[in-house]
Formats: structure tokens, C-alpha cells, sequence
């Protein structure tokens, strides 16, 4: 029976031999950069290749997270210092940026390939794609329910059959945002979640009318009364979060887990008639009583597992952790936090006169996947003793000395000449020490052997040339996005009095519910649709399904293009086979040029026209990222690099989320599913800042907009030389703005980046000068 693996954290090396003392299979820890827990202990270099050689000799597995998004001059960092723990033997590499995951497969094969949740998998389409690209495991959204991670299970196969290994979360802290499409820390308070640095201000106040609450902060995950059913929905690894949490958590948390997950297996083992859901378990009101005492918040619940979102989900009132127990947490580390323990092995020895002699070494413990590995080392050849021979106690003195190896010898067994023999002291030393090399070794190679290959070819070759051609040398000045129908009228109300060229990207809502507006749209401008920000399947709305009729409505009206926001709407656009432009959003992050050249394989049967350079690169960054993309071309390429689009204007989506602030704090519409409108709410910061909330009860799921928009019209001469010296297209975001404010900002920018004369460039500097907005990312860093 497949057993699953129990995977738990470790922000530091202590917390790491806790984890496994306590039961652990696997430990995900975080090096010093790269990591998306900056403030963790974090292991030094020489620590995780330890690391890495200790789990190996206890038939155990590491997984290092380099789950950030990579600057382009971070590449050559980064290459150096993931190197050493490839070579040392890291099982895998868990991973958001599409530039990591590159260099990774291309660099260093031998490690596996794993898709962090902040990739945001939300179905098998998403998950089948990155498995082409050589992923071996995906780690699902948090927010999928288990329908949907066993859809993901029963229909992500390698040639082979296997399934996607799935690793999803079972325990500890819920982030409120779809992970990786969180920006609200990096615009607000200048440290990006995506960069290991947030700041968690979904667990701060907020107001909703006068009622101050706590309206975004998620209770703590507990699953262990639900293991049977995880394990029968196809999860192949339980995930405990928290590298951040003490070394007494990570190995409490891992036992009282431990004890369950093997009950499971020894009941399933046992049962003849064994079916499906038949087993049910529940913790003991003591382990549940221990658990909450281990840094769980006031309150805890089941996640998104059963449920699309509820008001229960949220702690309301009180976000702060239970206080924990001391006798708990003392009676953890006398029992897990012990220190490194040995491998427990058998020797035996055979001294025979004029043979060689033999030192046999085998692993004792059954228990383990590698419990069949034996090794023989050989030394100088016995002699016949002169004087006095050596006895059993003579040579198992030398033979026994284990205590800085990874061994514990639990049993010896010796085979002697009854002549009587000698051999050196010296040589038997050298022996036992040849014996533990080549036992070490054979570890070694167990677990490097026992990597599953991902079947990924790279068989496809330029890619760049096969994504470029027929690209249009004809762009736009501006791309602009609307989200309802009075942004499209006013839109296209001001392109017909512009002579400047537009691309609109139209919300997908406006398809279904203004589709008319489609057809008196100016002849200086394309239609592109722009698709949903998640996509899924659930029980009240199939994603798929409405993708395709998206498409329909694309050739009916015959637009453009597609504004792409996922990988989940790129795997149905791909299946679909269809033939129009396909431009990635911000959200789909390209932050190297290696992440571009992967974006690539995905794109290469499709025209790939574009793309949206992300929000949190500073001009700087962007720069050397775009120069570094036209190394890749000869002059000739050069003319027909993809646009890239760089937002000038525009609300920063700052959280995207399954949870509804207007189901939690006022209550639901009802209309779940349908084609609506959308909904608007909004909550207020400790500053007072007023933070708008669109909610789209269609695919039940909140935006929650920065309180302020991107304005760069300060920064207009760098932009201008930005734009000449790139194939950048100035693009504007309308999200909460009425027709009044569009068809004044169009023109305001219109005049301010396009006009070669000053006429009226006052004038619109001005008017924009009179409303609240940021800068953003565009002169500071991410960091």
C-alpha cells in the first residue's frame, strides 16, 4: 500500500533532528537567500549539506525552498548557491519562480522538481502543464477543495501511470491570500511576501462601516481528525507549515501526526474487506489538547478541504496564539529534541590466515526503505600469530569504535582462525573506517537511486524563434483594461477622437452581459479579453467549461487576443487549440529572462505577442531584465520581441482570495456561480485608509485594490526613454474608476507620454496632481 509521507519544518538544524526523531519522513528547510522565510534561523550552507548526509543516512528526504521570485542579477547567485547542495545530494527544490525552476532542470538534473503553492495550481491543468516541464510534485493552491486536489490525482499521469505527486497542507497557519498572488505587503508596507519578507497585514485590523475586526485573518489549519480522507483523495505527502515556529512545535506537531497516520495503515492493513471511506478516525481530546497548546491561533478549523469559504473560517476577534504550556513544551524536547541519533547496524568480521580480512557491515533497522543495504571492506592479509594471538575482545575493541561515524553498532559477529591470528591495530582501524566510507557511500547511492524519473525531455529548440514568429511590428501606444461596461463606453468614446493606436483589454464579464458594446468599438483599436484572475472547477461553476465559451465569444466578435492570468486558463486555451494572440498578465511573473524562456515552451504553439512586466521590479530591474532578453536575439530578432506592457496607471490587485469579506462581515448575495455584476465593498486600515474590495460572486472570490493607484505621470521622462530604448507599451488599469475619471485619465496620459509638444502637458499634470496615488515599485525595490 502507498504510504504517504509525513513532511514537516525546519528553520533550523535542531528543529530539523526534532522533526525526524519525531517521526518526520521528509523536512523542507531554507538556506541563507532564496527562501520564502527571510526571518527564519535559515540554515548556513554547511548545514544543509549536513543536513542533507544526515536524512540520507536515515533513509530520510530534504526539500530545500528556494520559493522567491528571481532578479535577473541574481541569476549567477543563485546558480552558485544552490551548486553545492545539488551535488550533496538534495532529494528537491521547492519553487515559484519559472527562472529557478529552469536553471534547476537545466543545471542540475538530479534534484527534483517541485511546484510551490505559490505557483497558485489550481486544478490539473495548471498541473499538467508544469508536469511537462519536468515538475515531479505540485504543492496545490490552500484553498482547493479535496474534490479538486483528487481531480488533480486521478488525472495528472506520467507516461508510466503514476499520478503528480500532490503535497498539500494539513497543519498550521492559512495565508488569506491565493499564495503568490499577494502583493498587499510589498505596496503597503514595502516588503514582498514573494521575496520572503511579508509583513502579514491580513492579521492586523481593519474596519468594515464602525465595527473595528480581524476580517483577513484565517484560523490555523488542523487536520488530524481528517486523515483517512486526505490520504484517500491521493495526497501523497502531508505538509506541516511553520519554519518560522519553534523546534518544539515542528516535532510535537510531527508526532501526535505520526501516531495517526500509522494507525491508519495498521487498521487499512489489517482490515480484509477494506474500502474507501471506511476508516474514520479522531485524535484523543489529550493529543487535541496538546496540539493547542503547540502555537495555534485562538481558534482552528479545516481550511478550505470542505468548504469554498465561510464567515467560521475567519478569527473575528481574536487572531493571537493560544499561549503555550511548559510542561508541554518540556516534555517535547526531553523526548524529540535529544540530538542527533545513529544508525543502528550489525557487524561481523571473518579472520582467516592468508586471506584478506572482512568487515561486514549491515543496516539493522527494518523499518527503513534501504534495510536490505550490506557492505564488505577488506584489509592486509591475516597473519599467523608469533607470540600471543589476538582474541574476540582484541579486535572488537578497534572494530567497535563508531563514535563519530553516523553508526551505532548494535551486534557483532567474528569468525577466527583457530591457529591463532594478528593482524595491526592500525589496520583494523583503517577497516572499520573503510567499512563506514563504503556503508555511507551505498546510503548514498540508495537514495540518489531512488529518484523517479519525470520523464521531461528537452527535445524543443528555440523556442524564442518559434514564440516570435509572425509577431506584429505594428503595437499600440497604449493597452488599457476595463472591468464593467461604463469603462468600455467611455474607452472607446475617447479612441474615437484619438489619433493614437489602443488595445482594450475587456473584463470576460463584459462578454456575457454587454456583448454589444463589442461591435462599435473604434477601428485604432483591438479587442483583447482579458479571463478571470483563478480559475477552477467546483461544484457551482465549471472554469473549464467556461473558458471555452469565452473562446466561442472570441470568434463570434471576431477579437483579438487573450489577456492569460493562469496557468489553469492557459492549459484549456492550449487544449482548445486556439489561434489568437495569447498575452500572460502581471501575475504570471516574469521577473528573469530565464522565466521568459520557459514561459516560452508553453507559448511555442501559440503567437505570443506579449507580455506584462510584473509590479514589483523597480525601472532598474526591468531593465537589466529586458536587456538581458535581447542577448538572446540576433539583430535581426531583435525587431520582433514581444511587447511588454508596463503599467503607468492602476489599482494594485493586492490580495486575490476564495475568502468574501462581504459574506464574512455583512452577508452573501446568494447569487454564487452566476453571471453577475460585480460587487463592491470595501474595509478601512488603523490609518484610515479606505482599501476597495470587488466582489465576483461568480467564482465566489474578492480583490482587495490597493487604496491608491499607481501614477507615474511624474516619471514621465524616464518612462518615455524606458519605452524608445525597449518595445514597452504604456498601459492603463481601470478597476474602480467611473466613466468620468477614465475618460480624464486616457486623455491626461494621452498628452503627457505621447504629444512631442508641451501644449497641454501642464494642464493634465495638474489634474492628475489633485488625486491620491504611489509610485509604487517604480524607483524602489522589492525587497
Amino acid at each position: 500500500m502507498r504510504k504517504v509521507e509525513l513532511l514537516s519544518p525546519a528553520g533550523n538544524y535542531e528543529t530539523m533532528v526534532g522533526a525526524f526523531n519525531a517521526g518526520a519522513d521528509a523536512v523542507y528547510l531554507g538556506g541563507q537567500g532564496f527562501g520564502a522565510r527571510a526571518f527564519a534561523d535559515n540554515f548556513s550552507n554547511e548545514e544543509v549539506i549536513q543536513a542533507i548526509k544526515y536524512a540520507h543516512m536515515h533513509g530520510k528526504k530534504i526539500y530545500l525552498t528556494v520559493n522567491t521570485l528571481l532578479k535577473e542579477n541574481e541569476i549567477p547567485e543563485f546558480k552558485a548557491f544552490f551548486a553545492p547542495f545539488a551535488e550533496a545530494g538534495l532529494d528537491g527544490a521547492i519553487i515559484q519562480d519559472f527562472g529557478v525552476f529552469r536553471i534547476i532542470r537545466e543545471n542540475f538534473p538530479s534534484v527534483e522538481l517541485h511546484v510551490s503553492t505559490q505557483m497558485t495550481i489550481t486544478g490539473k491543468g495548471g498541473a499538467n502543464l508544469l508536469m511537462d516541464l519536468g515538475a515531479k510534485r505540485v504543492v496545490p493552491a490552500r484553498e482547493l477543495s479535496l474534490q479538486e486536489i483528487e481531480d488533480i490525482h486521478n488525472n495528472c499521469k506520467f507516461q508510466n501511470g503514476e499520478s503528480v505527486e500532490i503535497e498539500a497542507f494539513i497543519h498550521g497557519a492559512m495565508c488569506y491570500c491565493y499564495s503568490g498572488a499577494c502583493l498587499f505587503s510589498s505596496m503597503v508596507g514595502e516588503r514582498s511576501g514573494n521575496r520572503g519578507r511579508c509583513a502579514q497585514p491580513c492579521r492586523l485590523p481593519y474596519k468594515n462601516g464602525k465595527r473595528e475586526c480581524y476580517p483577513l485573518s484565517l484560523k490555523d489549519m488542523c487536520m488530524v481528525d481528517r486523515i483517512p480522507e486526505l490520504i484517500e483523495a491521493g495526497i501523497d505527502s502531508f505538509k506541516i507549515e511553520g519554519r518560522m515556529k519553534k523546534p518544539e512545535y515542528a516535532a510535537g506537531v510531527t508526532s501526535i501526526y505520526r501516531k495517526y497516520i500509522d494507525k491508519y495503515y495498521e487498521l487499512a492493513e489489517n482490515d480484509k474487506e477494506f474500502k474507501k471511506g471506511k476508516i474514520k478516525l479522531e485524535a484523543s481530546s489529550e493529543d487535541k489538547r496538546l496540539l493547542s497548546f503547540l502555537y495555534l491561533r485562538s481558534e482552528i478549523g479545516e481550511g478550505y478541504y470542505f468548504r469554498h469559504n465561510s464567515p467560521d473560517m475567519v478569527t473575528i476577534d481574536n487572531p493571537a496564539y493560544n499561549g503555550s504550556d511548559d510542561n508541554v513544551l518540556s516534555d517535547i524536547r526531553n523526548r524529540y529534541l535529544t540530538g542527533e541519533k545513529k544508525v543502528k547496524i550489525s557487524a561481523s568480521g571473518k579472520f582467516k590466515i592468508g586471506q584478506p580480512a572482512e568487515f561486514k557491515l549491515a543496516i539493522f533497522d527494518n523499518t527503513r526503505p534501504d534495510n536490505n543495504i550490506q557492505i564488505t571492506a577488506f584489509s592486509d592479509n591475516v597473519q599467523e600469530a608469533v607470540k600471543k594471538p589476538m582474541t574476540e575482545d582484541d579486535i572488537n575493541k578497534q572494530l567497535s569504535k563508531f563514535g563519530n561515524t553516523f553508526f551505532e553498532l548494535r551486534d557483532i559477529t567474528l569468525e577466527m582462525d583457530e591457529k591463532g591470528i594478528f593482524i595491526p591495530n592500525k589496520s583494523l582501524n583503517e577497516l572499520r573506517r573503510d567499512a563506514c566510507d563504503k556503508l555511507e557511500k551505498a546510503i548514498e547511492e540508495f537514495a540518489s537511486n531512488n529518484v523517479q524519473d519525470n520523464f521531461y525531455s528537452n527535445e524543443n529548440t528555440g523556442y524564442f524563434n518559434k514564440a516570435l514568429s509572425g509577431i506584429e511590428e505594428d503595437k499600440p501606444d497604449f493597452s488599457v483594461t476595463v472591468m464593467d461596461s461604463k469603462q468600455l463606453k467611455a474607452t472607446a468614446d475617447h479612441i474615437r477622437k484619438s489619433d493614437k493606436r489602443y488595445r482594450i483589454y475587456v473584463d470576460s464579464r463584459i462578454l456575457f452581459n454587454d456583448s454589444d458594446l463589442l461591435k462599435d468599438i473604434p477601428q485604432n483599436a483591438c479587442v483583447y479579453v482579458a479571463l478571470p484572475y483563478v480559475l477552477r472547477n467546483e461544484t457551482f461553476i465549471d472554469g473549464h467549461s467556461e473558458i471555452g465559451d469565452i473562446l466561442e465569444k472570441t470568434s463570434e466578435y471576431n477579437l483579438k487576443g487573450i489577456l492569460v492570468r493562469n496557468l489553469e486558463e492557459l492549459f484549456v486555451i492550449k487544449k482548445a487549440g486556439y489561434k489568437g494572440d495569447v498575452i500572460p498578465d502581471y501575475g504570471l511573473y516574469m521577473w528573469n529572462h530565464e522565466a521568459f524562456s520557459l514561459y516560452n515552451e508553453l507559448f511555442k504553439e501559440h503567437k505570443l505577442s506579449g507580455f506584462n512586466l510584473p509590479l514589483e521590479l523597480n525601472i532598474h530591474e526591468m531593465g537589466e531584465f529586458l536587456d538581458a532578453l535581447y542577448n538572446n536575439f540576433d539583430a535581426d530578432a531583435k525587431s520582433k520581441l514581444p511587447e511588454a506592457g508596463i503599467m503607468v496607471y492602476g489599482r494594485v490587485p493586492m490580495m486575490i482570495s476564495a475568502g468574501c469579506i462581504k459574506n464574512t462581515l455583512e452577508s452573501c448575495t446568494g447569487k454564487r456561480g452566476k453571471i453577475t455584476e460585480y460587487g463592491e465593498t470595501n474595509i478601512v486600515d488603523r490609518t484610515g485608509r479606505v482599501l476597495p474590495v470587488t466582489y465576483d460572486c461568480r467564482h465566489c472570490s474578492n480583490i482587495i485594490w490597493n487604496s491608491v493607484p499607481v501614477s507615474l505621470f511624474k516619471k514621465t521622462k524616464k518612462l518615455i526613454a524606458f519605452a524608445h530604448k525597449y518595445n514597452v507599451v504604456y498601459r492603463i488599469d481601470f478597476t474602480t474608476e467611473s466613466e468620468k475619471e477614465v475618460s480624464e485619465i486616457l486623455k491626461a496620459y494621452g498628452v503627457i507620454l505621447c504629444d512631442n509638444k508641451d501644449t497641454g502637458k501642464m494642464k493634465y499634470d495638474e489634474l492628475l496632481s489633485t488625486k491620491e496615488y504611489t509610485a509604487g515599485h517604480f524607483e524602489r525595490s522589492a525587497d
